[in-house]
């Protein structure tokens, strides 16, 4: 008998409850009203018990006609939710870098508190949000500098910076030159 058919459905249901992520690789769960099916340690909304049903593996769920869920990824074979918040905040900067910055509404759509996001975002990728944002603003500054079809003034905008004075200082900051410079240049520097 195996680790897995020793867990009673009681005991499964406790881990879902209190999310116990100690049940991950053992069970998982699929709300019937739903349709979708999680790890234990989901932090999805805990459904009513009498909707749930508990499979030994994701196939089963996935063959009895349930989808993953978004949150907690239970169809990947390692998760790690740090990486995937990572991953979607610079999705998310990546595409609205040119727009003004809005942590509480980032920290919002994935799930988590602004505080959190930044400490995770330091501890993974060495910058904090805004730096990060202001790394891609930069990089994006310096492509259409090398154009030299476009005014600075014209570039400050289009990446993001409401003031001609902020672009000239974060582009010298992070490149040692400025944009003037950097455009005579056409990006040899």
């Amino acid at each position: 008998m195996n680790e897995r058919t020793r867990i009673s459905d009681n005991e499964k249901w406790q881990a879902v409850i209190n999310c116990a992520r100690n049940y991950d690789s053992l069970f998982f769960y699929g709300v019937k009203t739903t349709g979708i099916f999680c790890r234990p340690s989901c932090k999805s909304k805990t459904p009513i018990r009498g909707n749930v049903i508990f499979f030994n593996n994701a196939a089963n769920a996935i063959a009895s006609g349930f989808r993953p869920c978004k949150r907690c990824c239970p169809d990947k074979i390692i998760f790690k939710p740090e990486l995937e918040i990572i991953k979607k905040a610079k999705d998310i900067f990546h595409t609205t870098y040119n727009k003004q910055v809005n942590l509480q509404y980032v920290s919002r759509q994935l799930g988590v508190s602004i505080n959190h996001l930044i400490k995770l975002f330091k501890q993974h990728t060495d910058f904090t949000p805004i730096q990060y944002i202001s790394k891609i603003r930069v990089d994006k500054a310096k492509e259409l500098l090398k154009q030299g079809d476009i005014s600075i003034l014209e570039i400050a905008y289009a990446t993001g910076y409401k003031s001609l004075s902020n672009f000239y200082k974060c582009f010298k900051d992070q490149t040692g030159y400025t944009p003037s410079e950097y455009k005579k240049s056409r990006g040899e520097l």
